[in-house]
């Protein structure tokens, strides 16, 4: 498990570092809206490809999936050195083909526990000290441009690193089941499909506020890279590495599909204030840590709803259903260029409510029978 926590950290490092900085280095180079949402719309349309990688890696070998996104490094490294937008994009979508290829082997691989919520508590705990690093490390970087560029080849590596460990501690055996034999031929629970239906709605909810928000919340702290660095990733990462181990146990104790409904009210309640608040008084609230409770609650959720031997190609089900919404939040920055940015900030507000309403039918109706999930189906 250290091996496992060890290589999340130096991957999520490296995610992380490349992208903390972008949304105000698109600032700075005059971006649109539009063109700033376009930091995750464009990689979430290439992460929509994530459930075919994920039975790719379940039908044919999940350590040589886990090989080939080590290649991403690299594309991370070349971030790094391009202050022209559309080439920062090109850069940054062909880096999400790795990326989509990772996450679903990475998540499959803490999948395989009794203790489910402690494990991806554990997990998240690990990626969270990854983002926690890279908001540090690239928000005091970026006073100077050597050691900015510096930043990017060390977050390239640690990408690299981090997914050879993986690759190195990973047996393909890991699973209790039979492998699956027919790339098309897949089982999902009705339940994964209504979670989905869910998580849309909150994700393309939270992208939508969050994203148009964090152009507000650059603007307060002065446009200082260095303290939306600290605030935008640094201390939220921190906080959520300190309480992982206790929404864990919230999980657990309410169940996914409770804690998920929960989850959608405090982001709706959170949204609405960071959208009214002045000053730092924003900050104070967008260090709230809300986005370790969602995924351990998702993977939970997740590893209940698959059988082990198609994990992999769950959680890319999962990974493309959230980036689908990532995807179609860049149509609400024409409508804040057009509207400004508190329409769809609404929009953003409805999108979540509508999750609530999801998450909410189906802890009454879909999964009454809790026990059923209790444990992953063989």
């Amino acid at each position: 498990m250290m091996l496992k926590i060890i290589a999340t950290i130096l991957f999520y490092f490296g995610y992380g570092s490349y992208y903390i900085l972008l949304r105000p280095r698109f600032v700075d180079l005059g971006a649109s809206y539009f063109q700033i949402l376009l930091i995750d719309s464009l990689p979430a349309f290439v992460a929509l490809t994530s459930v075919f990688w994920g039975r790719l890696a379940d039908v044919i070998s999940r350590k040589l999936f886990l090989l080939l996104s080590s290649l991403g490094g690299i594309f991370v490294l070349l971030l790094g050195f391009s202050n022209q937008i559309y080439t920062l994009l090109f850069f940054l979508l062909l880096l999400s083909v790795f990326a989509s290829i990772a996450i679903p082997v990475i998540n499959s691989m803490f999948s395989y526990s009794e203790d489910t919520e402690r494990t991806f508590a554990l997990y998240l705990l690990a990626e969270a000290l990854g983002w926690t690093l890279s908001g540090s490390i690239m928000g005091y970087f970026s006073k100077d441009p050597g050691l900015f560029k510096l930043g990017y080849i060390i977050s390239g590596i640690a990408w690299t690193i981090g997914i050879i460990v993986f690759y190195q501690i990973y047996t393909d055996n890991l699973n209790f089941g039979s492998p699956s034999t027919s790339l098309f031929k897949v089982h999902f629970e009705r339940g994964l499909i209504f979670l989905a239906v869910g998580t849309f709605f909150l994700e393309f909810g939270i992208v939508t506020s969050y994203g148009i928000l964090s152009v507000k919340l650059y603007e307060v702290l002065g446009k200082s890279k260095f303290l939306y660095g600290i605030v935008w990733a640094s201390i939220p990462a921190f906080l959520s590495a300190l309480v992982s181990k206790f929404y864990g146990e919230v999980v657990k104790k309410l169940t996914p599909w409770r804690s998920l409904v929960l989850l959608s009210a405090a982001y709706f309640v959170n949204i609405a204030i960071l959208a009214l608040a002045k000053g730092y008084l924003m900050a104070f609230f967008w260090i709230l840590p809300l986005w370790n409770f969602m995924y351990i609650a998702l993977y939970s959720a997740v590893t209940r709803l698959s059988r082990e031997n198609e994990r992999a190609t769950a959680f890319g089900f999962l990974n493309s259903t959230l980036n689908f919404a990532v995807f179609l939040s860049a149509l609400s920055g024409i409508l804040a260029d057009k509207f400004g940015r508190l329409s769809s900030v609404v929009l953003g507000l409805v999108s979540i409510l509508v999750s609530l309403v999801i998450f909410a039918k189906l802890n009454a109706n879909v999964f009454r029978d809790y026990s059923k999930y209790a444990l992953p189906q063989n």
